[in-house]
């Protein structure tokens, strides 16, 4: 029973529900939604290139249209580099102490005069005497005249001359110690040897500037082409923005693929204002070796750039022929060779010093005119012309001649040690710069194989962009990676180049670059340009729908 009145309440309900949904009116649709519209992409800024650079101050701006050579800026930096000019002042102060040096050897002039007042005695003397030590034997010469009128007492007798004066002359001559070697004639010899000391230091100086010239020519170049990278990376963003609008316009792509561009835009536009800083750097740092026939700084502009040369593969002959100039031409050994000469000129010195002193002199004199003294001989003349002495002098130890002679004798084995390390390390650091030139030629290879393919990569996903069948995402990414990889290929030229100059530098050819007088060479100084293969796009491919 109970079931049964469920059941009938129930349909009771459901018909009056029935009922009343008739009588009542429709319910009113909600609005139908609105369509929505995309907003409007932004404008992408204009793209301002980079201007030539233009910089206070007195450095002037080189805008030659012939590329800059690297023996052009060498030849700079041997004009005009001012810390290059310096060094080379080192020829002037060896001169002038060789001339100081040889003063030793200068005339000497001696003059005197006496009067003494009237009183007991009254009497006039005067002397003139030269005197020069001469530059072989020791042998020392000398001459001169004297006067001595009046009276005097009888002790000084001697003073008195004939009426015309005395003449005199003489030369002592050293037996034994000073007669091959004495002080005067070793620092003579020394200060040719500092003299010539000049030349190796001014050398490697020149070599040393050289290098870090070259290097920052190879610095200078590398920048110009990572900047070029860099502009056609953007460029390829700005293209592609124009065709990104239409097709949003149309409706085939969505506005945030425009977006996404956009922000790549301005992306790139800040690596190339990294890239436009680092050639202007690179400018500067060029311009302390690149100067005006004045010795001004002198900023090369981008119109004297050009690629990067590709590089040559180095050889055995190669490193063979640079290690032979090396061991050959290096000024460190000729600066060793020059240092131990001098020494060798201190032992000769020393080791003469050892000897005793034996001097012979002799000395003679006559007067001349007429006056009447003690020591007058017939007609008043004088004729003692001739006096002949020998004269001895040794300390009994000698231990200063002999100290200085173990001085020297130790300072000679040291140079020798220095010469055979000299030696290693010259081999060594050909060794090192041939090993870094041929593990960067081979690097460069394979970064040249990774810039290929991420090259044919990126135009294969622009062309599957350009069919609908990508994004600009991976556009992006496919574009990055091959931006990277070309500023890898142009680092490892980079690397190549900077090699070949410390090899150039350390065997000495690279002071001759620029010159006309280049020794031949494995590797020429200049080579040109391989260009890239070409890249080709990928065939379009289909796909069923």
């Amino acid at each position: 029973m109970r079931l049964a009145v469920r059941l009938a309440c129930l349909i009771v309900v459901c018909a009056s529900g029935l009922a009343a949904g008739q009588a009542a009116e429709p319910l009113p649709l909600p609005p139908p939604q609105s369509k929505v519209i995309p907003p409007a992409a932004p404008a992408a800024p204009a793209l301002v290139p980079p201007a030539d650079m233009e910089l206070p101050g007195n450095l002037a701006i080189d805008n030659r249209e012939t590329p800059l050579t690297l023996g052009e800026v060498l030849e700079s930096v041997r004009r005009h580099y001012p810390l290059l000019q310096a060094i080379e002042r080192e020829r002037g102060i060896a001169t002038g102490r060789l001339t100081s040096a040889l003063g030793a050897f200068d005339t000497n002039i001696d003059m005197a005069g006496n009067a003494l007042s009237p009183g007991t005695y009254e009497n006039y003397r005067s002397d003139f005497g030269l005197s020069q030590l001469l530059q072989n034997g020791g042998v020392q010469v000398f001459g001169g005249y004297r006067t001595g009128f009046g009276t005097f007492p009888t002790y000084n007798l001697g003073q008195k001359t004939a009426d015309v004066g005395e003449f005199r002359g003489g030369i002592t001559m050293p037996l034994a110690r000073d007669r091959d070697i004495d002080a005067a004639r070793a620092g003579r010899d020394k200060a040719r040897l500092d003299r010539a000391l000049a030349e190796p230091t001014i050398v490697l100086s020149r070599l040393d500037y050289a290098r870090a010239a070259a290097r920052s020519f190879w610095m200078w170049l590398g920048n110009g082409e990572r900047e070029g990278a860099a502009e056609r990376l953007e460029q390829l963003a700005v293209q592609r923005d124009g065709e990104i609008e239409a097709k949003v316009d149309r409706g085939v792509m969505a506005n945030i693929e425009r977006l996404d561009n956009q922000k790549n835009i301005a992306l790139r536009r800040g690596l190339l204002v990294q890239a436009d800083r680092a050639v202007q750097q690179s400018t500067i740092d060029l311009s302390l070796f690149l100067r005006d026939d004045s010795g001004r700084p002198l900023l090369a502009s981008r119109r004297r750039m050009r690629p990067l040369p590709e590089p040559v593969p180095p050889t055995v002959a190669f490193f063979e022929e640079s290690l032979a100039r090396a061991l050959a031409a290096r000024p460190e050994f000729q600066r060793i060779a020059i240092q131990k000469e001098k020494l060798v000129v201190e032992r000769r010195l020393a080791a003469n010093q050892t000897l005793p002193g034996i001097d012979a002199q002799v000395v003679g004199n006559q007067d001349a005119g007429y006056g009447k003294s003690p020591l007058s001989g017939p007609d008043g003349l004088d004729r003692q012309v001739l006096r002949a002495s020998l004269v001895f002098q040794m300390p009994a130890q000698r231990r200063g001649a002999r100290g200085q002679l173990q001085v020297v004798d130790s300072q000679l084995v040291q140079l020798d040690r220095q010469l055979d390390f000299t030696y290693d390390q010259v081999r060594a650091e050909v060794q090192d710069a041939y090993s870094k030139l041929e593990r960067a030629y081979e690097f460069q290879k394979q970064t040249l194989q990774q810039e290929v393919l991420a090259t044919l990569v990126a135009e294969a996903e622009r062309e599957q962009f350009r069919l609908g069948r990508s994004d600009i995402l991976r556009v992006t990414l496919r574009e990055q990676a091959k931006f990277e990889a070309e500023l890898l290929e142009v680092a490892a030229r980079q690397e190549f180049w900077k090699a070949d100059a410390d090899i150039r530098a350390a065997d000495t050819s690279l002071d001759a670059v620029g010159t006309g007088r280049e020794i031949p060479r494995m590797l020429a100084p200049v080579p040109e340009m391989v260009p890239l293969p070409e890249v080709v796009p990928l065939p379009a491919t289909t796909t069923a729908d």
